[in-house]
């Protein structure tokens, strides 16, 4: 009898670790490559400092808003561009419909990085990394962009 008691203890111990290679909660691991649910907020470059800030702002859900501003006190240029934004697997499409360009000492010089003053502009970046806190994109050129979150959306 106690023979047969240790087989179906051991039997019972050796099947209960077939289920130890499934996530313990699937809906952490989706969680974690579901853009939509990371990216919303306010994001910082990480090349800002004292003389050059770039952020970028998406509202909510993968789809809806997206403000992009850079301001360089050391070469003078500014842009602001407002526009819409779909998010698709790991692909932003950004249409900046509101676009202003501007130097602050030659106010005759209306384009700078991309952007034209005054003219619509659609930008697509590949998210390459994405956490919640910092993400990582490329632009179309293949430029590598670092950006710290350092606020979320009011809802």
């Amino acid at each position: 009898m106690l023979f047969i008691a240790s087989a179906l203890c051991f039997g019972f111990a050796c099947c209960s670790g077939d289920d130890d290679n499934e996530p313990q909660n699937p809906t952490e691991e989706t969680d974690k490559t579901d853009y939509s649910k990371l990216i919303p907020g306010h994001w910082r470059s990480s090349a800002s400092n004292d003389d050059v800030e770039e952020t970028i702002s998406f509202n909510h859900k993968g789809t809806g808003t997206m403000i992009y501003l850079y301001d360089d006190a050391i070469t003078d240029w500014g842009i602001l561009a407002e526009g819409n934004y779909t998010l698709s697997s790991n692909k932003i499409t950004a249409n900046f419909t509101k676009v202003s360009v501007f130097n602050y000492s030659d106010s005759s010089k209306k384009s700078y990085n991309g952007f034209t003053n005054g003219q619509s502009k659609t930008a697509v970046y590949t998210i390459q990394s994405c956490d919640g806190e910092k993400m990582v994109l490329k632009d179309e050129s293949g430029k590598t962009l670092t950006y710290t979150k350092y606020a979320d959306i009011n809802k």
